[in-house]
């Protein structure tokens, strides 16, 4: 109960607080306002009196000073200091040609608080108008500062007692109507408990005779816990049916889960023994193929031609049998080789890809044109073999006596680079099997050797490496792999 008595007395601080700022910001715009009225006020009544000086006592201090009566100026001059706010007055004489000029002067100046006034003394002589002398006035402004100073502690007092009355008095009516109201519902929240049936909420007041906020408040509160209380047991039901198809769910998972590990271990079996059996065929399908060659070689003619066929057979046979084993070597390695991926050029590994097929490009003439290729993020040497492989096919793949054209380009879609390698040979059937399948091969042995596992390892390759790999033919010839690669820009692996 006490954990919300603070919260909702800090509303009531808050208010207090808010109220209090409020009426301080517009008791000092209004003080300001009414203090700058008032200087303006006095300042003007200043600058009257001031006027009033130079009206009405000019000729009498022109005659005085004509006659060089320094008693009567002085005289004069005292009886300008009686004024209201008047601290110094003075007359000099300017007239020309006087050796000594008379300067009589009343009161003290005060330097920064004064308003200043000067008047010229005129006199007729022999007909003219001249100047004789000029009268100085100041009037002080600390009499004003110091009302002004009196105006606002008063103000600010006067002001600062209403406020704060103001401020506890509508405290005090927040609290009554609304604050403890707020905690007795708090309370009655705390409390709540929508497995059965509670008590009616109600407010220990009296009861207003039309229906306002609170008792909208309640109302709203009695309908949503006979609704929470209706969608409780009706979850009880819904939880229960839940739990029963989480359980059967985990028990499929678990299920599922077994069946995958079952199936990577299976898979990994198969690897390993796709591996072991390649490497263990290579010993006898060495000595196959070197008796059969070596009976070619020390035999060839001597026997009749049929026997000369088999003994070629034989050595053909084992040649084939001995690349398809070190093609499936190579396809059951490529997710073995884990080396880490690193930011390399590409162009390296293309050009090692060419180094490799040196005897195929000179045999064939093949006409190689690469582009300016990127830095991408991968296995150097993997993504070798993926050009050796799709170049070796470019140059194999052509129609007889024609020079092959191939060319090798990049481009950069996103944060991959997407590769192609096009060229101008038979074309492929893409309407038949899917062509990166391991051991397909769409022309016989006899015509195009190959053992029809390079697009399989390419494929795997270039998928070991987050990226894809296509092919597109046109109706007229020739082939267009596509293949796609990290970029450098990207995190090593991504």
């Amino acid at each position: 109960m006490n954990k919300h008595r603070p919260s909702l007395r800090g509303i009531g601080l808050r208010v207090l607080v808010l109220i209090v700022l409020f009426s301080s910001v517009v008791t000092l715009v209004s003080t300001g306002l009414q203090l700058y009225l008032d200087y303006r006020h006095d300042v003007t009544m200043i600058d009257n009196r001031l006027r009033d000086i130079g009206n009405s006592n000019l000729d009498s201090l022109a005659v005085a000073l004509w006659n060089v009566d320094e008693a009567g100026l002085r005289l004069h001059l005292d009886g300008l200091l009686r004024l209201p706010d008047i601290q110094f007055a003075e007359v000099r004489e300017t007239a020309t040609g006087v050796a000594n000029p008379l300067r009589v002067e009343a009161g003290a100046p005060r330097a920064g608080t004064s308003r200043e006034r000067e008047y010229p003394l005129l006199r007729q002589d022999h007909g003219q108008i001249r100047q004789i002398g000029a009268l100085r006035v100041a009037a002080d402004m600390a009499s004003v500062h110091d009302r002004l100073r009196e105006k606002v502690m008063v103000i600010l007092a006067s002001q600062g007692v209403k406020t704060f009355i103001v401020s506890l008095f509508t405290l005090y009516i927040v609290h009554r109507l609304i604050t403890r109201h707020l905690v007795t519902i708090a309370q009655y929240f705390s409390r709540y408990d929508a497995h059965g049936s509670a008590p009616p909420l109600k407010l220990s007041r009296r009861q207003p005779s039309t229906p306002d906020e609170l008792d909208q408040l309640t109302a709203s509160f009695a309908a949503m816990a006979a609704n929470l209380e209706a969608a409780y047991r009706e979850l009880s039901g819904v939880n229960a049916e839940l739990e029963r198809d989480i359980a059967e769910r985990q028990a499929r998972e678990r299920m599922l889960q077994q069946t995958l590990d079952n199936l990577a271990a299976a898979n990994r079996e198969l690897e390993r023994f796709a591996f072991v059996a390649s490497h263990d065929l290579q010993e006898p399908l060495r000595s196959i193929v070197s008796f059969a060659q070596l009976l070619s070689r020390q035999y060839g003619g001597q026997l009749d031609q049929r026997a000369d066929e088999y003994i070629a057979f034989i050595v053909a046979g084992g040649q084939r049998m001995h690349a398809l084993i070190n093609d499936l070597l190579t396809y059951t390695r490529v997710d073995g080789q884990l080396a880490e991926f690193t930011a390399f050029p590409s162009a390296a590994s293309c050009a090692q890809a060419m180094e490799n097929l040196t005897d195929t490009i000179k045999s064939s003439g093949a006409d190689i044109r690469v582009a300016a290729l990127p830095v991408v993020v991968g296995a150097p040497i993997q993504v070798m073999q993926v050009f050796q492989n799709l170049l070796a096919n470019a140059i194999k793949f052509q129609p007889p006596d024609q020079q092959p054209v191939v060319t090798i380009s990049a481009s950069q879609e996103g944060g991959m680079w997407r590769f192609t390698i096009a060229d101008n040979g038979i074309g492929i059937d893409l309407s038949g099997p899917d062509p990166f399948e391991i051991f397909r091969r769409q022309h016989p042995a006899h015509k195009y050797p190959g053992t029809g596992i390079g697009l399989a390892i390419c494929k795997r390759i270039v998928e070991r490496h987050g990226g894809t790999i296509w092919i597109e033919s046109p109706a007229e010839a020739g082939t267009r792999f596509h293949f796609t690669l990290p970029s450098a820009d990207l995190p090593p692996g991504q």
